[in-house]
């Protein structure tokens, strides 16, 4: 399995363990919500962005106050509005550091991603071969022992997470600098993010909204092809130009219709006095 191939079925396999269980009982629908979210946050996202977290957020008060309702006995409706009014309040209020979030955690994550694609890349045949044989134990006297199948199964289906982590650790050992380069460029790659996406909202909008619906479309089309159409996953994974090209065509496309609808109308000339 190349590098192009280990990373793309890991995210495939990272979307598909975050999803509602009961979208996962058939992969092609759960393919299709990927990619159906991921057309609309690259499209509308940074144009719904403020109207969705206000709605977001008031449910979420709205909970809490439904909550607080039945431990307290108060009426269910009034708490459950009261609630939900004042967590949107304060969600339309604080918009801009709540982008500011988001902006963080999207441009941390891409690149944490591209540095661990680069560090890791030329280590990641070794690693694959060393995990590739199950680990065995030892037992009292010396003498080893096989771990039972659900053991053996558990670490041939390590979870993305798993995954990652053992990768890096495992690079670590063989990189003086990767943890320490790594972390550090996680803190500024969030700080960044943070202060881009507190400055200049909507570009921080853009930019995160077609990042994250570039991903969600680039796992429903991986996990749409891998069920339905695995020749064409092969050959996707075994060219990475391609891919590449595809997913960046992708996400330019987002980047300028986004920037077209978010953009401000002019504002209407003044009549010449007559």
């Amino acid at each position: 399995m190349t590098d192009v191939q280990t990373f793309l079925e890991r995210a495939r396999q990272l979307a598909v363990q975050h999803a509602p269980s009961d979208v996962l009982q058939d992969a092609v629908p759960f393919a299709l919500v990927c990619l159906v979210a991921g057309i609309g946050l690259s499209v509308l996202g940074a144009k719904l962005s403020r109207f969705g977290l206000t709605a977001a957020l008031a449910m979420g008060g709205g909970i809490v106050g439904l909550f607080v309702a039945k431990e307290t006995g108060y009426p269910s409706p009034v708490c459950g509005l009261v609630g939900s009014l004042m967590a949107g309040v304060v969600a339309f209020m604080t918009f801009r550091l709540w982008v500011g979030v988001v902006a963080a955690v999207v441009f941390s994550s891409a690149a944490m991603g591209v540095f661990v694609v680069q560090r890791g890349g030329p280590h990641l045949a070794e690693f694959n071969a060393t995990r590739a044989v199950v680990p065995v134990g030892t037992v009292a006297g010396g003498s080893f022992a096989l771990p039972s199948p659900e053991a053996q199964k558990a670490f041939s289906e390590r979870t993305p997470q798993a995954w990652a982590r053992d990768l890096w650790t495992f690079v670590a050992q063989r990189d003086a600098k990767f943890e320490s380069n790594g972390r550090v460029l996680g803190l500024v790659a969030a700080l960044a993010g943070l202060f881009f996406g507190v400055v200049a909202v909507r570009t921080a909008l853009i930019l995160s909204t077609a990042l994250a619906g570039t991903g969600l479309v680039a796992a429903g089309t991986a996990t749409f092809l891998a069920h339905s159409v695995p020749q064409s996953y092969q050959a996707l994974q075994g060219n990475p130009a391609l891919l590449g090209m595809a997913a960046g065509a992708f996400f330019v496309g987002s980047l300028v219709v986004q920037t077209l609808l978010t953009r401000k109308a002019p504002a209407p000339e003044k009549k010449a006095k007559s």
